[in-house]
């Protein structure tokens, strides 16, 4: 039977790749408790012409998960302050992402800086009102 007698130096790199593990190990625990700061799911009724304004907080390495979908056609914006004010005072949004008419959406969209975003969900129909059904995940968001 032979026998291995690990020297300092296997000694060392053996202790260097426990250590590098359980750190490892730490930071993917940590990140799956606390990966997700957020979560709201939610139906809301948006009236004819109407919209749904939905504030988001984030961070430029924070993500933003949305999953839209609703019986009627909307238009699905990401905007800041000053798009919102806009959108308020008639003159329509300046949005940092946009999709037109759309029955569904799922998307995955990055902050692109630190602060308040607002999700707004506005009604394309004029046969009524609209039911939305909403999903809105915010954080380090792993999968």
């Amino acid at each position: 039977m032979k026998h291995v007698i690990l020297g300092p130096l296997n000694l060392r790199r053996l202790e260097a790749f426990g250590f590098a593990l359980m750190v490892v190990v730490i930071v993917l625990l940590s990140v799956s408790i606390l990966g997700v700061s957020y979560q709201l799911q939610e139906e809301v009724v948006i009236p004819s012409g109407d919209y749904y304004v939905y504030e988001i907080q984030g961070y430029e390495w924070s993500m933003v998960y949305f999953s839209i979908t609703s019986d009627n056609p909307v238009t699905v914006c990401i905007t800041d302050d000053t798009g919102l004010s806009m959108l308020e005072s008639g003159r329509g949004a300046l949005c940092f992402f946009k999709v037109d008419n759309t029955y569904s959406l799922e998307r995955t969209w990055r902050f692109p800086k630190n602060g308040s975003m607002y999700l707004v969900i506005m009604s394309d129909s004029a046969d009524g009102p609209t039911k939305v059904q909403l999903l809105v995940r915010s954080g380090i968001i792993l999968w």
